[in-house]
């Protein structure tokens, strides 16, 4: 008994470094870990909040290949992406034709509860290593936990968007007696009674004014964060003033973000360099940082990988903005040949993540080892950020505000800036729509797309012709996008196995 109470704290410390998915329903409870093993140390400490990172990375880029959940949850619902009928499974049948089934891998949330039951761990457990070791000062203990309420937030608010109504735990295990069953709570509870309450806890712990690490969710990913909750709640004051509170902190550069020009984003001659290089990005908020030594290939979905890829680019984004670029120069808007390599007309070649030329004029080479390049993974950038205060400005009927902010992106990317007046712009409808469409150009290929959609009430609009279209294709009826229940995921099979007392979303239920 002695050595398994010894063994099973070393076990927990490994599965936080490597990022196990270990089912968050089936882990040991903390009653058996023998606490004088562990956050004992700054180095416990550390290496717990790393973990938490980690589990959290590798439920977006994919802890095998093909397994990033940023992109499948965030763009491949949409219009963004579709399937490559050569390598097509039956998986991503259901994803790009709204055929999901909960027999669908990826409609099971045990990964973010894996990355919540860590956080837990952290929130209630890190203070403790300060009896032990004196650099566990208050403001290690702070930020722990501010990185802790914030992260914690962060898997919640991909819960509610992906599934809705779910089971809430801000508590770790501590007892075999404690039940692993629990209901569903309603979303707009979860967002309200914890994502809010964790983020407001997480913003009072942080120091302000701080320089951050780019790869850590500091003050200014905080803000983004709260900005995008209020937002996907349409209250369009309270993003507002977050997304304000964002231009008082500090880039990964050290520059205070400002936010009033179009200065103060990342200069149109070095756009890629949000990507290959987040850290020395005035326009970087919070980016994930994936390399080869210590996680091998990034080999997502759109990224590069050795193997034929399942996603090309949707038929309509190709045909509408990639396609044109092919004998176009001068080069008007210096984001799309910096995306995708548009001479690439299998529409799978996607390069957002890797440096090259800012105005191309040939086909992109990989070079020699391309499964060694980094994958810096944005989740959230200056640029979201004024699109979405452009929407909260529009919400909030300043047609004005919102025209200055979505022209800061247009001028950055070199096209024609909107004039007042213009009927594309002239009412909030029109403003909405434009917004849209400009985040849709803009974020290419950054887990925002569905989200966004969903969030405007759009999917119908958008995608039912899509998905029409496809479905023709497809040799199946051609319903669209009939049922808006059908905007969330289904449950997993396994999860509900897993927890009785939870009920199938209404349009899944066998």
């Amino acid at each position: 008994m002695h050595n398994k109470r010894i063994y099973i704290p070393v076990l927990l410390l490994l599965v936080m470094m490597t990022g196990s998915c270990k089912k968050f329903l089936t882990q040991n409870p903390l009653a058996e870990v023998a606490e004088s093993q562990f956050f004992k140390s700054k180095y416990d400490v550390d290496a717990s909040i790393s973990g938490m990172y980690r589990l959290f990375q590798d439920q977006m880029v994919g802890d095998a290949q093909y397994k990033d959940r940023y992109h499948i949850w965030g763009e491949h619902r949409s219009d963004n992406f579709e399937r490559f009928l050569s390598y097509t499974t039956n998986q991503v049948n259901e994803i790009t034709l709204n055929g999901l089934t909960p027999d669908n891998e990826f409609a099971s949330w045990t990964g973010l509860y894996s990355v919540i039951a860590r956080a837990n761990v952290n929130i209630k457990k890190v203070a403790g290593a300060a009896a032990f070791d004196s650099r566990v000062t208050k403001e290690v203990i702070d930020k722990a936990q501010a990185e802790s309420y914030a992260m914690r937030a962060m898997a919640y608010f991909y819960i509610v968007r992906v599934w809705g109504a779910a089971p809430v735990w801000t508590e770790p295990f501590e007892s075999l007696s404690d039940s692993s069953m629990r209901s569903r709570e309603p979303a707009s509870k979860i967002i309200d009674e914890v994502i809010i309450k964790d983020l407001e806890k997480a913003y009072a712990l942080t120091l302000k004014a701080q320089t951050p690490t780019v790869w850590y969710m500091g003050e200014g990913a905080i803000c983004a964060l709260m900005a995008d909750v209020y937002m996907w709640k349409k209250d369009y004051p309270n993003a507002i003033i977050w997304i304000q509170n964002l231009f008082k902190a500090k880039a990964p550069t050290g520059k205070v973000y400002g936010g009033n020009l179009v200065t103060d984003l990342q200069p149109t001659a070095t756009w890629k360099n949000m990507f290959t290089a987040p850290a020395s990005s005035i326009e970087s908020i919070w980016t994930l940082d994936w390399t080869f030594a210590a996680s091998g290939c990034a080999c997502m979905s759109i990224s590069y990988t050795p193997n034929n890829k399942q996603y090309i680019i949707g038929l309509e984004m190709w045909q509408n903005w990639f396609l044109p670029y092919q004998n176009t120069l001068p080069l008007p808007d210096i984001r799309v040949r910096q995306t995708h390599d548009v001479w690439q007309n299998n529409r799978d070649k996607f390069i957002k993540y890797y440096a090259s030329p800012a105005n191309p004029t040939a086909s992109y080479t990989f070079p020699a080892t391309p499964e060694e390049i980094p994958a810096y993974v944005t989740m959230y950038r200056l640029g979201d950020m004024y699109l979405l205060y452009a929407e909260a400005l529009n919400g909030n009927n300043d047609l004005a505000g919102a025209l200055k902010y979505l022209n800061f992106i247009r001028k950055r990317a070199g096209v024609p800036e909107y004039v007042a007046g213009d009927p594309l712009v002239a009412t909030k409808e029109a403003m909405e729509d434009a917004i849209l469409q400009e985040r849709q150009y803009e974020l290419y290929g950054e887990g925002k797309r569905w989200f966004d959609l969903v969030r405007t009430n759009h999917v119908q609009k958008v995608m039912d012709p899509v998905l029409k279209r496809r479905q023709l294709a497809a040799g199946s009826d051609q319903v669209g996008f009939p049922d808006l229940r059908k905007v969330l995921w289904p449950l997993n099979r396994s999860v509900l196995n897993a927890n009785k007392k939870l009920v199938q979303n209404p349009s899944y239920a066998d």
